[in-house]
């Protein structure tokens, strides 16, 4: 039986897990490499499952220390998925892999043009990018790039915008599928819930024109509505927006909010009891000091909440979606926008009707396709090396 390491050292738990679920289908063992609190939040099923090794990152420990600690362990296997690598490139080129690696790229401009897309903001920002020089980031990303076997990207779409730029040395395989559609049934409470999910942060969130499209929508709306965020709300990159949302009395919107991340379970049982989500996303995002472009170098997670869920969802018109998601969807140019569309779902329940054609929509997007999907793009990779 092949034996697959999952490598995570940073915090794409979603993108962890999702690999998780779709390999378990398939005749493979899993060891995965990850820190110590995602292990906390396992499925119990998972714990029960034989195929399944975990092996945690200290909180104590650095990501060189560990896998010096591991490498014996990660030598053993047949091929190595690195869900995230950002840093500490100069340590990976000078590490020997055995296996073949597949390197999963989550920022397109960071990864292939972080000087073209540079963005120093603060001094801050300053104060990264001497180091990242330095350390020679630039240098020692592109050498690492040689070092691995292959690259992917966690869409297909992000993908095609990010093929003209790719290194000609990189061995390019199709996006890898991590998220996979489960039925849920179709909600309708009261109040209507409208979850806002994934991170609460003005650097990836357009709160002014969430705030405006608020405050034009509410004295029209003709029932109650609970917006819930998802992610901490309690960082300084939030503060403004909830500021302003306290000092303006809504008549018909209760804001919900969370001091702390969600543990997974809880997150995933809050999207499931949504009647839609909604994404106030900005199209330009800032990754360090490199300039993302949500929807063409970088995905947003709460899309991912959109497939996996089943949840119709307001999303700005600037991002592509699947064509079956876009069916899932309204989008939104600007406040006004927003607010006509949010009068329209929650007066006249318009998500409803697409709702209930999620199980037509998502069909493709199925476990067992999906995971059949994701095992035809790694089997070629099993080849890379033969030991």
């Amino acid at each position: 039986m092949k034996k697959i390491a999952l490598v995570e050292l940073q915090e794409h738990q979603e993108v962890l897990f999702g690999l998780i679920d779709l390999l378990l289908l398939q005749a493979v063992e899993i060891y995965v490499f990850a820190p110590a609190y995602m292990q906390e939040q396992l499925k119990p099923e998972w714990l029960e499952n034989g195929r399944l090794h975990w092996t945690s990152k200290l909180p104590e420990e650095s990501i060189p220390q560990f896998i010096l600690r591991v490498k014996t362990q990660l030598d053993a296997v047949d091929l190595i998925v690195f869900t995230t690598l950002v840093k500490h490139f100069a340590f990976f080129t000078q590490q020997t892999v055995i296996p073949p690696t597949v390197l999963l790229v989550h920022k397109g401009n960071a990864f292939f043009t972080p000087k073209s897309n540079l963005s120093i903001r603060s001094l801050k920002d300053g104060l990264r990018f001497l180091r990242s020089l330095w350390q020679r980031e630039d240098f020692f990303r592109k050498k690492l790039l040689k070092k691995i076997s292959c690259i992917s990207f966690t869409d297909p779409l992000i993908e095609a915008s990010m093929q003209p730029l790719i290194l000609a040395f990189c061995q390019l395989l199709p996006a890898l599928p991590f998220t996979h559609y489960t039925q849920t049934l179709p909600q309708s409470n009261t109040p209507i819930q409208i979850v806002v999910p994934g991170t609460v942060s003005t650097l990836t969130r357009d709160f002014e024109l969430l705030f405006s499209a608020l405050q034009k929508a509410d004295a029209q709306l003709t029932s109650f509505v609970e917006l819930i965020f998802l992610g901490k709300a309690s960082g300084s990159r939030a503060s403004s927006f909830f500021k302003s949302v306290q000092s303006n009395h809504f008549q018909n919107i209760k804001i919900q909010t969370f001091s702390e991340i969600l543990p997974e379970q809880e997150y995933q049982k809050q999207v499931q009891t949504a009647d839609f989500l909604l994404l106030p996303l900005r199209e330009q995002i800032q990754f360090g000091t490199t300039r993302e472009s949500y929807g063409k170098t970088s995905i947003s997670g709460g899309v991912n909440d959109m497939l996996r869920f089943g949840k119709p969802a307001l999303v700005p018109d600037f991002y592509p979606l699947d064509p079956a998601l876009q069916c899932l969807s309204q989008s939104f140019r600007d406040a006004q926008d927003l607010a006509d569309l949010l009068v329209l779902w929650v007066n006249e329940r318009t998500y409803l009707a697409l709702a209930e054609q999620v199980p037509t929509l998502l069909a493709s997007f199925s476990k067992a396709e999906r995971s059949h999907a994701l095992m035809e793009i790694l089997k070629p990779v099993f080849n890379f090396i033969k030991k």
